[in-house]
């Protein structure tokens, strides 16, 4: 999958959706991924989008068993993004 695996964070850097985060689900083939947000785009529709128009992090979320299985759930992908992308202005020592 050239180097995006199963449950890797990517952000869309081209078309509609610029700068919208994604997990990875699978692969089309050697140019395209499956992509999906849990909202917009739920594990039952995976957007479909040119390896080059993302950019890669190196975070992933939980075990790749959980991204190889047909039960995904859209709330398991929306709990995912929202532990692996940082709130912006939010600090720990507020409060």
């Amino acid at each position: 999958m050239v180097g995006l695996k199963p449950g890797q964070l990517v952000r869309s850097l081209a078309g509609r959706d610029k700068g919208k985060h994604y997990l990875v689900i699978g692969e089309l083939d050697q140019k395209h991924v499956l992509l999906v947000d849990g909202r917009s785009r739920p594990v039952s529709r995976p957007k479909k989008k040119n390896i080059i128009h993302l950019q890669r992090y190196e975070r992933r979320a939980a075990p790749d068993g959980m991204f190889n299985s047909a039960q995904l759930t859209d709330s398991e992908v929306i709990k995912s993004l929202k532990e692996l992308i940082p709130v912006a202005g939010v600090s720990d020592e507020e409060g």
